[in-house]
């Protein structure tokens, strides 16, 4: 083991240290024009999947669906019922013997407390939101 007293050690006298330099105004000026010139030239990353919150009518949570940027609101709509059916969630939607697409019973509003129901042909990514309601359709 070595004697820590007998460590060689300079004087901090004797270590030479590099002269401290302080950027000059225009170097960091021109690292900043650097940066946001880098900044400006890569474009805004595209959306390629969104992840929806759908609430089905009389059910406790929302379903979670993936969707693609390009989905339209009737996409949407059949992605969100078959999620529901697929889960086994409850309580279980009204079957009709007759219909065999389970999701043109149902219609997509913005919130619970919105009457007007979304046109089936409008894009998702349009609407500005990620939370829908979904109930049966009235006649």
């Amino acid at each position: 083991m070595s004697n820590p007293s007998r460590l060689c050690i300079p004087p901090r006298d004797l270590v030479p240290h590099p002269p401290a330099r302080t950027p000059s105004c225009a170097t960091v000026a021109a690292l900043l024009d650097h940066l946001v010139a880098f900044l400006s030239e890569r474009s805004a990353p595209r959306l390629t999947r969104l992840l929806e919150n759908v609430t089905v009518e009389r059910s406790l949570w929302p379903v979670h669906v993936v969707l693609g940027a390009d989905a339209a609101v009737a996409d949407l709509a059949h992605a969100a019922v078959a999620a529901y059916i697929a889960e086994g969630r409850r309580p279980p939607l009204p079957a009709d013997a007759n219909d065999v697409d389970a999701a043109a019973r149902f219609e997509l509003h913005l919130s619970k407390y919105s009457l007007d129901a979304l046109n089936p042909d409008e894009k998702v990514l349009d609407l500005g939101s990620r939370n829908f309601f979904i109930c049966a359709r009235r006649f």
